[in-house]
C-alpha cells in the first residue's frame, strides 16, 4: 500500500506541474442541483449594470454610498479611491451597486462609467481587456498585455470615471491577491482625482484588502421592507387584502428569510400562483425548500471558494440545531478532535487556529459573529446558511430524527435531539446501529438519561473520537467507555448526578479534551487521571479538599486549565509549574482557596488569566512573577486593590476586565504603563469613583466599557465629566447604568 500511495503522490506533482506549464485555473464547479439557472456556468456568475425592476429598503444604504463616491478623496493622495460593498450572497449587494450606478448625479459626476463582473478569476489580464471594452463600448482589440495597458491609460488619463468591479473572490493566497491588486490600483491612477472603484464581495477580507476609503456592511432588510418585497413577489398589487389568513402564514415564512432578499423574493414567487393554506403552510415548515432554489445556489458559491480546510469544519456544524450560540471553546475542540485543524507547527496552539478559522468564516459572511475578546469568540450561523451546511454534509453529518437515505452508511458524525431516546425503555434505532464508523455522537438536547442507549452505543461504535452527554441525568458512567481508544473529545459538562468516574476513563491515552464543568455531585477524580498526557483541554470540578497526587506533573501538552466549583480545595498544588505549554488558566468559585502557587512565574506561555469568586484568595501575596499575560479577568467581591505583580505584563496585556469588585475604590497609578492595552472593562464597581491621572496614556485603548459604576460614569459623562478629558482620545466608549437600555447585553459581553 506505501508504494501505490508514493506512485500517486508522484503523478499529483506530475499532474500539478503541467497545470502550471499551461496556465491552467483551478476552479471548483457546482453539481447541477445547485447550479444557478441562466446566469451561473462553471461556477463564473455574470452580472449587467441594468437597474433591477423592483428594489425596496436599500434607500438609505444608496445615499450613505453615493455620498462617498461624490466626496471622498484617498487620504495617501491618489487620485482612484475605492469603496467596498460586502454581505452575505443573497442580500443585494450587486442589486445596490445598480442602483447607485444608475443614480442621475453619479452619471453626472462621472461622465465615464464601467462595470465588470470579477467573480472568481482575478486575472489582471482579463481584467484590463473588459474595463477596454466597457470604457470604449467596443471589442479590445490589442493582444498583449503591455499594448492593453497602455491602450487603457490612453483612455483613462485625465478622465473621471467609475468603475465597478462586482463580486470579486479570493479564490488565489492572499500575497498574490494583494500583488494583483496594487497592479491594477497603479494601472487606473491615471484617471482625474475623485475617480472611484466600487467593489462588492461576500469576503471581507477582501473587501478591506483594497483599502477602501470607505467599508459598506450591508445587513439584512427590515420587517416592513421584508413584508413588502415578499408580499410583491407573491401576489399581485392589492391581491393580498383578499387573503389575509395567508399573510399570516407569510410572515413565519418571512421570519425565516431573516431579511435577506433572494430569499424573500425566491419563496415570494414560488407562491405567486397557490392561494390554498396547506401549500403555504407547506412552504413556512418544510426547511427543504430554500435549498432547492436561487438561495442555496448562491450560498453554494461562497462554500465552493472556500479552502480546502474549512469546507469539513463547516459542514461540521450541521449537526446543531438553527440558532445556536457557538462557543469557540467548544466548536475548535471538536474541529481538532476530528483532525480538521491543519498545521505543520510542533506544538500547536490550537485554539488560536481555531479561532483563525472562526474568523475567516466570519469575514466570508458564513458565521455571524456575537462576541470577539481576542481568545474566544460566540458567534450564530445565519438559518439560510444553516441549510447550505446541511446541504454540503449530508453524507457525513446527520441528526438521529433524519430520514435514512441510500448513503446513510457513510455518516461518520451524528447529534441526537429526539426527546423520545431520553426514555428510560427507548432503544437504539436501528439505522444507527449500521454506523460502525461513527466518529461524532453530540446529545443536543439537555435531560438524557437512557443508560441502555449510551452502554450501546459506546459497545458498538470502536472509533468515535468526539462523545458529548452535557447535561446528562445519568448517576454513572459505563466502565466500557475505557475501550473507546479513539477518544479524543469527552464532554460531561453539568451531569449533576454523576459522583464518581469509571477507573477505565485514565486509558484513553488520547484522549485531548476533557470536561466536568458543573458536575457539582462529583466526589472526587480518578487517581489515574494524570495518565492522560495528550490533553489539551482539562476542566475539573470536585469536592475534595486536594487534586490526586502528582495531577499535572505529566500532562505537558495541556494548554486549557479550567478550575470551577472545587469548593473544598485549599491549594492548587506544586504541580502546576509543569505546565509550561499552559496558555489559558481560569479558577472560579473555589470558595476555600487561599493562594497560588509561588511557582507560577515557571508558566511561561500563560497568556489567559481569569479568576472569578475565589473570596479568601490572597492575590496581593500571591502570584507574583506572572508575566506576559495578554488578557486578565477578575471577579471578587473582596478584592481592594488590582495586584501589583500585574505590572509585570505591562508590555503584553492587551485587555483587562475587572468586574463586581464591591471593595475596590480606586485604580493604581501604575495602570498608564500598561501601554498596549486596547480593551478595558470595568463592571459593577460601585465604590469606583475616578479614573487615575494617567489615563492619557493609554495610547492603545480602542474601547472602554463602564457598566454599572455610578460615580465613575458620572465623571466620565461625554464633554460634562471630570475625567473625559482623560478618556476622550479613545475610539469607542459605553457607558450604562443598570437602567439605561442595553445594559443586559454589555452584561452578557463582560461575562463570556
Amino acid at each position: 500500500m506505501g508504494h501505490k500511495i508514493k506512485a500517486i503522490r508522484e503523478r499529483l506533482v506530475e499532474i500539478d506541474d503541467e497545470k502550471t506549464k499551461f496556465s491552467l485555473v483551478q476552479i471548483a464547479a457546482p453539481s447541477e442541483e445547485y447550479r444557478v439557472p441562466q446566469r451561473v456556468h462553471d461556477n463564473v456568475r455574470e452580472t449587467d449594470s441594468l437597474p433591477e425592476v423592483y428594489v425596496v429598503g436599500r434607500d438609505e444604504d444608496k445615499k450613505q454610498i453615493i455620498t462617498h463616491l461624490l466626496n471622498d478623496i484617498d487620504s495617501r493622495n491618489e487620485n482612484v479611491s475605492v469603496i467596498s460593498i460586502f454581505g452575505l450572497g443573497g442580500l443585494g449587494k450587486t442589486t445596490l451597486a445598480k442602483m447607485v450606478y444608475n443614480e442621475s448625479v453619479v452619471e453626472e459626476s462621472f461622465k465615464l462609467r464601467m462595470w465588470i463582473c470579477v467573480s472568481e478569476n482575478f486575472d489582471n489580464k482579463r481584467l484590463v481587456r473588459e474595463i477596454t471594452s466597457a470604457a470604449t463600448k467596443s471589442k479590445c482589440k490589442e493582444t498583449t498585455l503591455d499594448l492593453m495597458k497602455t491602450r487603457l491609460q490612453d483612455i483613462l488619463k485625465g478622465k473621471q470615471f467609475l468603475l465597478v468591479l462586482d463580486d470579486v473572490w479570493d479564490t488565489i493566497p492572499l500575497g498574490v491577491t494583494t500583488q494583483k491588486w496594487r497592479e491594477l490600483k497603479a494601472l487606473l491612477n491615471v484617471g482625474a482625482c475623485g475617480s472611484k472603484i466600487m467593489v462588492t464581495t461576500r469576503d471581507e477580507s477582501v473587501a478591506s484588502l483594497v483599502h477602501p476609503v470607505h467599508l459598506h456592511s450591508l445587513e439584512g432588510l427590515s420587517h416592513e421592507d421584508s413584508m413588502a418585497l415578499f408580499r410583491k413577489n407573491a401576489f399581485n398589487e392589492g391581491e393580498e387584502q383578499q387573503y389575509p389568513h395567508l399573510m399570516k402564514i407569510g410572515e413565519d415564512i418571512m421570519k425565516n428569510c431573516a431579511g435577506v432578499p433572494l430569499a424573500l423574493a425566491t419563496l415570494g414567487s414560488l407562491l405567486y400562483t397557490k392561494r390554498e393554506r396547506r401549500q403555504w403552510l407547506q412552504v413556512r415548515d418544510d426547511e427543504s425548500i430554500p435549498g432547492e432554489n436561487n438561495i442555496m445556489a448562491a450560498l453554494k458559491l461562497s462554500y465552493n471558494a472556500l479552502p480546502p480546510h474549512l469546507k469539513p469544519c463547516f459542514a461540521f456544524c450541521s449537526l446543531y440545531p438553527k440558532d445556536y450560540d457557538f462557543h469557540s471553546q467548544e466548536i475548535v475542540a471538536l474541529w481538532m478532535a476530528q483532525g480538521f485543524l491543519k498545521s505543520s507547527r510542533e506544538n500547536e496552539d490550537f485554539d488560536e487556529l481555531g479561532l483563525d478559522y472562526i474568523r475567516q468564516f466570519c469575514s466570508k459572511s458564513l458565521f455571524q459573529p456575537e462576541v470577539d475578546r481576542k481568545t474566544e469568540m460566540q458567534f450564530k450561523i445565519h438559518d439560510l446558511v444553516h441549510d447550505l451546511a446541511i446541504a454540503v454534509a449530508e453524507k457525513e453529518c446527520s441528526t438521529v430524527n433524519k430520514r435514512p437515505s441510500r448513503e446513510f452508511s457513510k455518516v461518520r458524525h451524528m447529534s441526537i435531539s429526539a426527546k423520545d431516546l431520553s426514555r428510560e425503555d427507548a432503544r437504539v434505532p436501528e439505522f444507527i446501529l449500521q454506523l460502525e464508523k461513527l466518529r461524532t455522537i453530540l446529545y443536543i438536547e439537555r435531560g438524557f438519561s437512557n443508560q441502555y442507549i449510551l452502554r450501546s452505543c459506546i459497545s458498538r461504535f470502536k472509533y468515535m473520537r468526539a462523545l458529548d452527554i452535557r447535561g446528562s441525568t445519568l448517576e454513572e458512567l459505563p466502565s466500557s467507555i475505557g475501550n473507546l481508544i479513539h477518544l479524543r473529545y469527552l464532554n460531561l459538562d453539568e451531569n449533576i448526578k454523576i459522583k464518581r468516574l469509571p477507573t477505565s476513563i485514565c486509558k484513553l491515552l488520547f484522549l485531548q479534551f476533557l470536561s466536568l464543568e458543573n458536575c457539582v455531585a462529583l466526589e472526587e477524580l480518578p487517581k489515574g487521571i494524570g495518565n492522560l498526557i495528550n490533553l489539551r483541554f482539562l476542566n475539573i470540578n470536585t469536592m475534595q479538599m486536594s487534586f490526586p497526587t502528582e495531577l499535572f506533573r505529566r500532562l505537558t501538552l495541556l494548554q486549557t486549565l479550567i478550575i470551577g466549583n472545587c469548593r473544598n480545595v485549599k491549594s492548587l498544588g506544586g504541580d502546576i509549574e509543569y505546565l509550561t505549554n499552559l496558555r489559558h488558566l481560569w479558577i472560579g468559585k473555589c470558595e476555600n482557596l487561599e493562594s497560588l502557587p509561588p511557582n507560577m512565574r515557571n508558566l511561561n506561555a500563560l497568556h489567559t488569566f481569569s479568576i472569578h469568586d475565589c473570596k479568601k484568595l490572597e492575590l496581593m501575596r500571591s502570584g507574583e512573577g506572572i508575566k506576559g499575560l495578554i488578557l486578565f479577568t477578575i471577579f471578587t467581591s473582596d478584592l481592594e486593590a488590582l495586584p501589583d505583580w500585574l505590572q509585570e505584563s505591562a508590555d503584553t496585556l492587551q485587555s483587562m476586565t475587572i468586574a463586581k469588585c464591591d471593595k475596590l475604590a480606586a485604580l493604581p497609578e501604575w495602570l498608564q504603563n500598561l501601554t498596549l492595552l486596547e480593551q478595558l472593562m470595568i463592571w459593577k464597581c460601585p465604590k469606583l469613583s475616578a479614573l487615575p491621572q494617567g489615563m492619557h496614556c493609554l495610547t492603545a485603548l480602542r474601547e472602554l466599557y463602564i457598566v454599572r459604576c455610578p460615580a465613575l460614569r458620572k465623571r466620565c459623562k461625554r464633554e460634562t465629566g471630570e475625567d473625559w478629558s482623560k478618556i476622550k482620545h479613545v475610539p469607542k466608549i459605553h457607558l450604562d447604568d443598570s437602567d439605561d437600555e442595553g445594559a443586559n447585553d454589555i452584561d452578557d459581553q463582560v461575562q463570556i
